[in-house]
């Protein structure tokens, strides 16, 4: 008899696994991503896909005629408004709008996300074996299985979730395969417009734009992605889970109960066993590339609309406030990446960026990308001035935004002359408390 409480009967024991039978029938890798599709439509439309009987979602309205043809504008305006306030190009790449519903979002999504989510569930899964004392033998399967049925879950949720949230292509820090499609939810915009109170055809512009310059760090940047997926591969790498409390759980489980279920879909984290010094190093490293790509797109926004939109102050606070909403998407995506939503969040970012352009120019900030050893270390986030020096701009102290600017203004009152000077110039470059370049093209 197997030691495992429910033996080979264990799926026909839960009526939610038996309705999933199918999808358990042969081997599906380390993430079940039919099931993590099914999944994400269901929770993305309203329905509770841990329900016995789920409403039925109320239909979506359809997308006025000419909305894409409108969003195709509002990012070509946005490129003209982007290009000389950053040195990423485009490539070339003629970006179409595509708006979408929240389920074809989620499926989209998916795709994107097999290289981001399967190398710590494939983790997951080779720790579960061993503890199942499994060879090739039919427990060994079992718990294989059990591994990617709950990663499907997991992360199937989730991206549900993110669904119902989620404005454009870029809102998260997800690299695409189609980098000419951006998409777009109409749903979800109107919804952030209403609850945020700002008018729908400044805030359209200001999330094109910030799709132009998501884009353009995804596509200017060719390593980016590839960076993303080597830290991701490598904290999988020094993870070393806790498989016997996962079996504990499921053996104490009540067998059919949805709560328990979701319980141990949402108790990953705790999986994980006691960090090491190299898996807080390589996690330190993905949150502070996810803190700088958003922190860059909020400053090259700032910089390509100031004196455009007249409602830039309004529209730059509520993003900053769904940014930091501990229920807001980028939240979620943190939770799924297995990383501090505070440290990988953009408001880190965005003081570096800010810091960054108050002691030099935006060619020193793009330095960023020239390699990814120029990335900031998380240290360097908190300081960035260690990062000035490192990368030969400055001279390696911390740089105050607040009291540049306040240098600066008395400089300008003590000398009127120096206001005729270029932000740019050499002269102006050298200086530790720079120009303020958020709030001026270069």
């Amino acid at each position: 008899m197997s030691e495992f409480s429910g033996g080979a009967d264990f799926f026909g024991r839960i009526p939610l696994f038996r309705e999933f039978a199918r999808l358990l029938a042969s081997e599906s890798g380390p993430v079940n991503w039919e099931l993590a599709r099914q999944v994400a439509v269901a929770t993305a439309v309203g329905a509770d896909a841990f329900g016995a009987a789920p409403a039925l979602p109320r239909p979506a309205p359809a997308p006025p005629p000419g909305e894409r043809a409108e969003w195709d504008e509002r990012l070509r305006l946005a490129e003209l408004w982007v290009d000389p306030v950053t040195s990423l190009a485009g490539r070339g790449l003629t970006l179409t709008a595509q708006p979408v519903s929240r389920p074809d979002w989620a499926e989209a999504a998916l795709r994107e996300l097999a290289p981001l989510v399967e190398p710590g569930a494939r983790r997951l899964t080779e720790a579960l074996r061993p503890e199942a004392g499994a060879t090739p033998d039919e427990m060994g399967q079992v718990m294989s299985r059990l591994g990617s049925l709950l990663a499907g879950l997991q992360v199937g949720g989730l991206v549900g979730q993110l669904a119902r949230l989620v404005l454009a292509q870029y809102d998260l820090g997800l690299p695409s395969r189609e980098p000419a499609r951006v998409m777009v939810v109409p749903e979800n915009v109107a919804e952030f417009e209403g609850s945020a109170g700002v008018r729908a055809d400044q805030f359209r512009l200001w999330l094109a734009a910030h799709e132009v310059v998501r884009q353009r760090i995804f596509v200017g940047v060719p390593w980016l992605a590839d960076h993303l997926t080597a830290v991701v591969d490598e904290i999988a790498r020094e993870t070393n889970p806790d498989p016997s409390g996962l079996i504990d759980r499921l053996q104490s489980m009540n067998l059919g109960g949805a709560e328990d279920l979701r319980e141990i879909m949402e108790g990953g984290q705790g999986l994980l066993g006691p960090p090491t010094p190299a898996l807080e190093a390589a996690v330190g490293r993905l949150e502070a590339a996810l803190a700088i790509t958003e922190g860059y797109a909020l400053t090259i926004c700032e910089r390509a609309l100031t004196g455009r939109l007249p409602e830039l102050g309004a529209i730059t606070a509520a993003v900053e406030r769904r940014l930091a909403d501990s229920d807001g998407p980028q939240t979620l995506f943190a939770g799924l990446l297995r990383v501090d939503p505070e440290r990988a969040g953009a408001a880190r970012g965005l003081r570096f960026c800010r810091e960054v352009l108050a002691a030099t120019d935006i060619e020193g900030l793009d330095r960023l990308w020239a390699h990814p050893d120029f990335l900031p270390t998380p240290e360097e986030l908190a300081v960035p001035g260690r990062w000035l020096e490192r990368s030969g701009l400055v001279g390696g102290l911390e740089i105050d935004l607040d009291e540049g600017l306040r240098t600066l203004l008395e400089e300008e009152g003590a000398a009127p002359e120096a206001a005729d000077e270029h932000p740019d110039s050499p002269e102006a470059g050298d200086k530790d408390q720079g120009s303020g370049g958020t709030d001026r093209d270069p």
